[in-house]
């Protein structure tokens, strides 16, 4: 099989392209700003859709890290299972808790899953993840979260 057709890497590839589609078709529902140049609600969800289309790319186009032929580790499946999870028992938690409460152990759990096993990184990245959050939206940007 050639270096550069993997087409797991496709499928993998799509999935993040339409997810990235699809957040810019619904962030053109979006109203329009309410002041003259100054970036409106749509403005982040259309960036996060962009960066989202522009990892498809790199995910289709970049060549394989393993050698021709090396098995694929079968532990993702669970990670990602794993990941679903933690994000729907986030969503669950969050109208209770409040994103200060909700997005670190979120951000943990992740990390965890992706393979980082640091106690000091599990604990300073999720807590100054949270902060940055906050700080961003609800202090700079005046935008009120759950």
């Amino acid at each position: 099989m050639s270096e550069f057709l993997r087409p797991a890497a496709f499928v993998e590839a799509g999935l993040v392209a339409l997810l990235g589609a699809g957040m810019l078709l619904d962030a053109r529902g979006y109203p329009a700003p309410l002041i003259e140049g100054v970036p409106g609600p749509a403005f982040f969800p259309g960036l996060v859709a962009f960066l989202l289309i522009a990892c498809a790319a790199v995910l289709a186009l970049r060549p394989p890290r393993g050698p021709a032929g090396a098995a694929i580790d079968g532990g993702g499946a669970l990670r990602l299972g794993g990941a679903v999870l933690w994000v729907a028992g986030f969503l669950a938690v969050l109208p209770l808790a409040g994103h200060l409460v909700a997005l670190p152990p979120l951000v943990c759990g992740l990390m965890w899953l992706s393979g980082e096993r640091s106690p000091w990184i599990l604990s300073a990245v999720p807590l100054a993840f949270g902060a940055f959050v906050h700080l961003l939206f609800v202090v700079a940007l005046g935008v009120p979260l759950p």
